[in-house]
């Protein structure tokens, strides 16, 4: 068994993997919401989608080819007209994947990229990619202890 160290010793210790742990603590908390967004935005969860976003949140959809037009919605009206609009299950069935996050902290700021794949179902009942592509997220922590994006943006590099 290795000594124990000098009482200074063991206070650092313990300090070092308290923060650790608050580091993963905070980095399963942002991973919580990637997955929010997600689950909220297939299933039709309206509210739950809007309040992946802060008060002013910027979600930007930008499409690297195809005659797709870009979408930017900021602000939580903007956000709620939107996912009104999208589509849900059980009249479409698709599944956005997000893969791969990369997670940096700035205190009560992070940012974060990862892939996502969108899978849909055909009238066939085939599945089929029908996008992917890239998210760069930009997340804060508000006074509710809650992470959510300050700006999502969605590099769409396929359709």
């Amino acid at each position: 068994m290795a000594p124990v160290g000098s009482a200074r010793e063991v206070v650092d210790r313990l300090d070092e993997l308290e923060a650790r742990v608050a580091r993963l603590d905070t980095e399963r908390a942002i991973l919580n919401r990637l997955y929010a967004y997600g689950h909220s935005i297939d299933y039709g969860a309206e509210a739950a989608w809007v309040d992946c976003f802060t008060a002013d949140g910027v979600w930007d959809v930008r499409f690297r080819r195809g005659s797709n037009e870009p979408i930017r919605c900021q602000g939580q009206a903007e956000l709620r007209a939107y996912i009104a609009t999208h589509t849900r299950a059980p009249h479409h069935w698709h599944k956005h994947l997000l893969t791969e996050p990369v997670i940096t902290l700035h205190g009560d700021r992070a940012s974060c990229d990862s892939y996502f794949v969108r899978l849909d179902v055909d009238d066939a009942g085939r599945h089929t990619v029908t996008g992917q592509g890239r998210y760069r997220d930009q997340l804060a922590l508000e006074a509710d202890g809650a992470w959510r994006f300050v700006e999502r943006v969605v590099e769409v590099e396929d359709l």
